[in-house]
């Protein structure tokens, strides 16, 4: 019988098939494996460091890693399903989203995608800016930990560096050595690492990337200002680089005051809706985004308000989340943000639904996730 407090055991063996190997680093090996029940794929990372005299240090960044994994959820970031840990034998397994993509300075945008370099930067800057409200620092940006899938879309992967705020002068300078650059911002003198340093390795990879094309690019000019090495010339927040794409892209899509009000409605409505989730997807196909908006307008075409909230959320997310049930959307408004998305062209419909997804992104996360009862 289930007691509250009572520890549960499962001891069922779930069983993977082995497909090949993925990579190993100075902490383990990563492996790619099936389920063959569910038809996915899975990444896991064995911790078994080559370092025996650093053994039980790497450990204990192993098992940061899975906290700060188990506790971020954003479309640009690695997903985390289960973790294994043998502690006797300083051994343990993270079973991960399996990302199959390439190394982003490796990648050749595919012009059938429709997702080319600013697309990819906005990606990368959307995931860091969620890390940044969450105060977690990764602490390892290269090339190796940002993909780009199959869909064109930037993930970052492996939090092995990965740490809460704040950091002291000794981890920043211990992990400095990792970046390929030959200039460093002023505060790495001082022994600070923060999120403004994020904000430069992130600008100098995107510089040495995109080389030629740099003088023309898109962003140039945020990428110009994230790569000062004066730290007051620098953004301080990935929050204001977020704040400047987007004063860009509004201006270039040119949304009048009437659409940007119907936006705004409905994102405050929906938001404050969902009090919190611990697992979640974003959905960002707009094809279906749109074709679930339909069926929810549909089946509420006689009522005034909508009659079931999580008709409406999932329209958006897929997951586990705690939600207010008291039905006070108006239909109207949903409706109105349909026709809004409707009216527009392909490009217009994608920079809502980003902004859409980048305010759900910002609900409270619950850390009590992954219990089976």
């Amino acid at each position: 019988m289930l007691q509250a407090g009572k520890l549960i055991e499962f001891s069922a063996r779930k069983q993977l098939k082995y497909i090949r190997p993925l990579g190993s680093g100075g902490t383990g090996d990563t492996h790619l494996f099936e389920d063959e029940i569910t038809e996915m794929f899975f990444a896991i990372k064995k911790y078994a460091p080559k370092d025996k005299k650093n053994i039980d240090e790497y450990y204990k960044r192993f098992i940061d890693e899975i906290k700060i994994l188990f506790k971020i959820s954003h479309p640009n970031i690695v997903r985390i399903y289960n973790y294994y840990l043998y502690p006797e034998h300083k051994v343990g397994y993270l079973q991960m989203e399996y990302i199959d993509g390439t190394p982003i300075n490796e990648y050749n945008p595919d012009p059938r995608l429709q997702r080319d370099w600013p697309d990819i930067f906005v990606d990368v800057i959307s995931a860091f800016g969620y890390l940044e409200k969450k105060k977690i620092l990764h602490r390892d940006i290269r090339p190796a930990n940002i993909l780009i899938d199959n869909e064109g879309t930037g993930k970052i992967i492996d939090f092995g560096f990965g740490k809460k705020l704040s950091m002291n002068g000794e981890d920043a300078n211990s992990i400095i050595l990792n970046w390929p650059v030959t200039e460093y911002p002023e505060e790495i003198t001082e022994g600070i690492y923060d999120h403004r340093t994020e904000i430069y390795f992130i600008g100098k990879l995107f510089q040495k990337i995109l080389k030629e094309e740099f003088p023309s690019f898109k962003y140039e000019r945020i990428i110009k200002k994230m790569c000062a090495v004066n730290i007051s010339a620098r953004y301080s927040s990935f929050e204001d680089i977020i704040k400047d794409i987007s004063k860009g892209i509004m201006a270039e899509l040119d949304f009048d005051s009437r659409q940007k009000r119907i936006y705004q409605d409905f994102a405050d409505l929906l938001s404050n809706h969902i009090i919190s989730y611990s697992n979640v997807s974003f959905k960002t196909d707009i094809n279906n985004v749109l074709r679930d908006l339909a069926t929810l307008l549909r089946n509420s075409s006689l009522e005034e308000y909508v009659q079931n909230n999580t008709k409406l959320i999932e329209c958006f997310i897929e997951g586990s989340y705690t939600y207010s049930s008291i039905k006070d959307i108006p239909v109207s408004c949903v409706r109105d943000f349909y026709q809004l998305l409707m009216s527009f062209d392909s490009s217009h419909q994608q920079v809502v639904l980003d902004n859409l997804l980048a305010r759900l992104s910002n609900i409270p996360i619950d850390l009590d996730d992954g219990m089976p009862f």
